[in-house]
C-alpha cells in the first residue's frame, strides 16, 4: 500500500518551476521543458504509485529524450530534501522479459548508455525476472535501475492530455538533421557530424591539434540523447579504448569547459563514476581533460591530460 511519510502538501510544494517557458497545471510544475511532480510524500509498490500518477491525470514519467533525466537530476540536487529517495519511473519489463516499454504506450525503453546506471562493473538491468520495474537508484547518482516491482519508492508523474499547456519533449516535432554535408572522414552519428578515431592514441593537446587541422574541433557532447547515439555507434564498431572529447579545467580547478568556453554539463547522465563510488569529475587538480571510459560504459570521466586516448572530432555543420 502507498505510505505517506510526508504531508500530501510538502511534495507537491518541492516541486516548484524552474522553467519560465513551459506552463503547467497544478500540482505540476515545469523542469525542463516537462510538467513534472517529484513527490516524496507519497511511497510505495510499482503499480500503486502508478495509479496515484493516474488520479492526477498524469503518468509515471517517460524518458524518450534522455535530456530528461538530466533536468530531474539537476532538481533533486538544486532542492536536497527531494535527495534521499528514489523514485519510480514509467519503464518495466513485466510484459516480456527483456523487453523494457514505456508504460504510457508500450513504445521501447532507450537501453544502456546515457540512461541506465552500473554496478559492480556491470550496466543494468541485471536483475533478471525478480526485478521488472525500473527506478531512478537514489544510491547510484539518480541513474536508471531495475528493481521489484513491489519494492517502496516515490513518485515522478508527467502531466498527460489537458493537464499540460505546452508539449511533453517527446511528443515534441524532432528537430530535422542539418540539410549541410557532413564532409569525409567525418560520419553522422545521430545528429551530430562526427570523426571518431580509434587507432591513434595521443595526449589530450595533440589531438586538439588534429581534430583542428581537419577542419573542426574536439567533440563537444552536450545533449543526452547525442551521447547515447555516440555509445551506440561505439558498440557496433567494436571501439575498445578511451576517446578524448573537447572538455577541460584547466583553466580554473573543477570549471569544466569546452573549447567554446560553454559549460560541460555535469551529473547524470554524463559523468560516470570512479572506483571509490564518487561520480565523476572526481580526479581533482590531477586530472584536467574530459574522455569517455570504455570501461565504464562510455561516460565521462576526468583524466591527466598527457594520457595516450584516441579522439572524437567535430565537424559544425
Amino acid at each position: 500500500m502507498l505510505l505517506p511519510f510526508l504531508t500530501f502538501s510538502v511534495g507537491l510544494a518541492l516541486a516548484e518551476s524552474s522553467d519560465s517557458n513551459v506552463v503547467c497545471e497544478a500540482p505540476f510544475r515545469a523542469i525542463g521543458p516537462r510538467c513534472l511532480l517529484i513527490d516524496t510524500s507519497i511511497i510505495g509498490p510499482w503499480d500503486e504509485v502508478r495509479q496515484f500518477c493516474h488520479g492526477l491525470k498524469g503518468e509515471l514519467v517517460n524518458m524518450h529524450d534522455a535530456n530528461t533525466l538530466h533536468d530531474i537530476f539537476l532538481f533533486i540536487k538544486e532542492n536536497p530534501i527531494l535527495d534521499s529517495t528514489s523514485y519510480w519511473i514509467g519503464a518495466y519489463d513485466i510484459l516480456e522479459e527483456g523487453d523494457w516499454v514505456w508504460s504510457y504506450n508500450n513504445t521501447r525503453v532507450r537501453m544502456n548508455t546515457p540512461l541506465w546506471g552500473v554496478q559492480s562493473g556491470r550496466q543494468e538491468p541485471t536483475g533478471g525476472t525478480y526485478e521488472n520495474c525500473a527506478a531512478l537508484n537514489t544510491d547510484y547518482f539518480y541513474y536508471v535501475f531495475a528493481d521489484n516491482c513491489e519494492a517502496s519508492n516515490a513518485a515522478i508523474c508527467a502531466a498527460t492530455g489537458n493537464s499540460v499547456a505546452a508539449k511533453p519533449a517527446d511528443e515534441e516535432e524532432k528537430i530535422s538533421p542539418p540539410n549541410r554535408e557532413c564532409p569525409s572522414p567525418f560520419t553522422m552519428i545521430g545528429n551530430v557530424c562526427l570523426l571518431v578515431d580509434a587507432v591513434k592514441e595521443n595526449p589530450w593537446s595533440d589531438q586538439q591539434l588534429i581534430c583542428n587541422a581537419l577542419g573542426g574541433h574536439m567533440a563537444k557532447i552536450q545533449d543526452a540523447n547525442d551521447l547515447g547515439d555516440l555509445y551506440t555507434y561505439l558498440i557496433s564498431n567494436e571501439v575498445i579504448i578511451d576517446l578524448w572529447l573537447g572538455g577541460s579545467d584547466s583553466r580554473l580547478e573543477d570549471t569544466w569547459l569546452w573549447e567554446d568556453d560553454t559549460e560541460v554539463p555535469r551529473g547524470t547522465p554524463f559523468w560516470g563514476a570512479e572506483g571509490s563510488g564518487a561520480q565523476e569529475p572526481a580526479g581533482g587538480m590531477y586530472e584536467n581533460c574530459l574522455a569517455l571510459f570504455r570501461n565504464d560504459y562510455f561516460f565521462f570521466h576526468d583524466d591527466r591530460c598527457d594520457r595516450m586516448k584516441g579522439v572524437i572530432c567535430q565537424y559544425d555543420i
